[in-house]
């Protein structure tokens, strides 16, 4: 992703501004994207428009519904779409003073408009749980495309431009599952920000209904996910946590998701277990994503029969 990136020609040194000894209190809900956005931009037009829309918020409800009730998973409603789309503009915000956005440095719109995309692709990313877990990316292409073309037909006068901001959104729907490469910046902050998304807040539900695995146990033990600027790269994002149980879900969730990035060069991760700094590239991984099925298990078509 070299070639999408055009880097600032000077960078200063940020100093660190978080404080290991501070506990803040992380309420996922009472976060608000429009507390990042300008007014009169049309980033904050498709916001509004987004979070008004009857048809997504449903969208939103059902697709929670399919992720919590029906599978037992993380929070995929309103909430999460608010919060990695808050966490996407927060890494936009903080990146962007060291790279130019793809649809910029491409010369098709200004950082508005960049601004705009990486928003509305984070924010409809999951939508697509309505049909089914399962491909829920492509499915979400097919329910965001008109919802957006609305939009963007009032918002640009230009219908050629329309269409080039519609096909970067779709980029960064598409490009959100982690084992999908992104090829904009616009799309790879869209992954950041949906894979900040992991305080205990977001497991609550499935952990009191019963489902008590590594993901669940990992994500209740992180308390808050800050993203800043770094000292040695663009964008350090701390995670900090009560017990090393969250270590999982850097690992099996933040990490990998920022491999397929684009940006993942560019980040650091801290994390901080009560306070205390850990080193993550020196620590040894404490579990494993999937446990070996024993040699002599039934496969499922066996089990079926």
């Amino acid at each position: 992703m070299q070639q999408c990136l055009s880097l600032v020609i000077t960078r200063f040194p940020v100093p660190l501004v978080y404080d290991m000894n501070e506990k803040r209190n992380f309420v996922r809900e009472d976060v608000s994207v429009e507390d990042l956005l300008k007014p009169g931009t049309k980033s904050l037009e498709m916001y509004q428009y987004l979070s008004s829309s009857p048809k997504v918020q449903a969208y939103l409800r059902t697709a929670n519904r399919m992720a919590v009730s029906r599978l037992g998973y993380t929070d995929h409603g309103r909430t999460h779409a608010e919060v990695a789309t808050w966490n996407a503009l927060r890494a936009f915000d903080i990146l962007t003073q060291t790279f130019l956005p793809n649809v910029v440095a491409e010369g098709i719109g200004d950082m508005d408009d960049a601004r705009l995309i990486v928003l509305a692709a984070t924010y409809l990313h999951d939508i697509g749980m309505v049909v089914h877990r399962t491909e829920h990316a492509q499915a979400t292409l097919q329910l965001a495309r008109p919802i957006l073309e609305i939009k963007l037909e009032e918002i640009y006068e230009d219908p050629a431009k329309a269409t080039d901001i519609l096909s970067f959104t779709l980029h960064g729907i598409y490009s959100h599952d982690d084992d999908t490469q992104c090829l904009t910046f616009e799309a790879g902050v869209t992954k950041i920000g949906d894979g900040s998304d992991m305080t205990k807040g977001r497991t609550v539900i499935p952990y009191q209904k019963g489902k008590v695995d590594i993901h669940s146990v990992s994500a209740l033990a992180i308390e808050d996910v800050i993203l800043e600027k770094g000292k040695e790269t663009p964008l350090r994002i701390t995670v900090a946590m009560d017990n090393p149980a969250g270590v999982f879900q850097v690992q099996a969730v933040l990490e990998k998701k920022l491999s397929t990035s684009g940006l993942g060069d560019h980040v650091a991760i801290d994390i901080l277990v009560n306070g205390d700094r850990l080193i993550l590239s020196k620590v040894k991984r404490l579990f494993k994503a999937q446990a070996p099925e024993p040699a002599d298990a039934l496969s499922i078509q066996e089990r079926e029969e």
